[in-house]
């Protein structure tokens, strides 16, 4: 991509962006805004025209001249579809350019199933949305892959993922997109969830703010000035990889102590487990650490003490390493996703936002916040899904280039 190339690119994405999250809005506004001149929105908005995906939708009240048109998204012109391939579920998402679901669709994880007999399952999946939902092929823009990490962006690759042990160097991307006939997008879910929050508009105010993904590991997507920090190879952020405990067991990833030993839903439900076996919780299990997590969870809210201790250990463990992360990126936000919150989110609000006004050094110069994400527990899918639409129509600075 040459620099006048990607400066035209990068035009046109501010303005759909600021058009899909401030619209209706005029030209005069959007140049304004976006510092380009006058001429240079008159050329963009007239490709956006041209594309379908915003549309001219009356004039505005009068300042004294002519009204100006306003421009505003046109949602249903264009639909990513979104899959996040957890341990115990697949999630498929297809949202439109708004960011709005349009359908949804969870069906069981991989399991010990070989990445070719899945991919055939997913394919097969995929297919059955798109015909149940009768979406328009052509409006479909492609495919976001949100999967746990580490990832080769640049192979469409999975490494060594405790989760999915047997994909290992497997071309997930290329299959995929094999398989279905769609172009795919691939990163791991902290970084898909991160994107979907700034899409969804939950990170207005902040330019910076880090996206914690709890599902069956712990990872995280950071966001530095508006822009998705990926590192080399894009697998920044996994911080259930930090070591907590510096002379702690060994991690499957080959280092000692990590987060994830201590504050993973795994770690947690195996202590949970054991309690149960005698007799200190009273707790039916499925085996599903995803689901069984988060009836601990939802035990803890609901006052068994047992249950908040184990739940409160994760907590406890997790707001000490997010204290290192606000240290080193000086972040104002946390946005806490993934189905591991689902139940018990509140007790980690509370726990993190405690712990990092009294441990932070930037406590005394700003306050950090901490939330929920918007996106629940489809947040790493439906990241991808406005990951995908993110990359084919507006590829603005919240996308790194280091691959282009």
């Amino acid at each position: 991509m040459t620099e006048k190339t990607r400066r035209r690119a990068s035009s046109k994405g501010r303005t759909l962006d600021l058009i899909r999250s401030s619209g209706p809005i005029s030209r005069v506004e959007l140049a304004e805004l976006t510092g380009l001149t006058q001429a240079t929105i008159s050329t963009v908005v007239r490709e956006l025209l041209a594309d379908g995906v915003i549309s001219e939708t009356g004039r505005g009240e009068s300042t004294g001249g002519k009204p100006r048109m306003r421009l505003e998204i046109n949602p249903a012109s264009r639909l990513g579809i979104g899959v996040h391939i957890g341990q115990d579920y697949i999630t498929y998402i297809v949202a439109d350019l708004g960011g709005t679901v349009v359908g949804r669709k969870r069906v069981d994880g991989p399991g010990d199933a070989s990445p070719v007999s899945v991919v055939a399952r997913m394919s097969d999946d995929i297919e059955a949305l798109i015909v149940g939902l009768n979406l328009d092929r052509e409006s479909l823009v492609g495919m976001g892959l949100a999967i746990p990490g580490p990832v080769d962006r640049i192979a469409g690759t999975v490494r060594g993922v405790p989760a999915l042990l047997g994909w290992t160097d497997f071309p997930i991307r290329k299959a995929l997109a094999t398989t279905t006939g769609l172009q795919v997008e691939f990163d791991n879910d902290a970084t898909a969830a991160a994107i979907g929050e700034y899409w969804l508009g939950a990170t207005v105010g902040y330019g910076s703010y880090a996206s914690v993904y709890m599902g069956s590991g712990i990872g995280s997507g950071i966001v530095i000035d508006g822009t998705i920090y990926h590192g080399l190879s894009a697998n920044v952020g996994e911080i259930g990889h930090v070591t907590v405990i510096a002379l702690g067991p060994e991690c499957p990833c080959g280092s000692r102590g990590c987060l994830e030993l201590y504050a993973g839903p795994k770690a947690i439900m195996e202590k949970a487990t054991d309690a149960v076996a005698c007799g200190d919780l009273d707790l039916a299990l499925t085996g599903k650490t995803s689901v069984d997590f988060a009836t601990l969870g939802t035990a803890a809210t609901r006052g068994d003490a047992a249950a908040a201790a184990l739940i409160q250990e994760s907590a406890d463990y997790l707001a000490a390493a997010l204290v290192s992360m606000v240290n080193l990126f000086d972040l104002p936000l946390i946005v806490l996703a993934g189905n591991a919150f689902s139940t018990a989110g509140s007790i980690y609000v509370q726990t993190i936002s405690r712990v990092l006004a009294e441990r932070a050094m930037v406590r005394d110069i700003h306050p950090i916040e901490v939330r929920m994400s918007v996106n629940g527990n489809d947040a790493a899918a439906l990241g991808a899904a406005t990951l995908v639409l993110q990359d084919r129509l507006s590829p603005r600075s919240l996308r790194s280039v280091a691959f282009a």
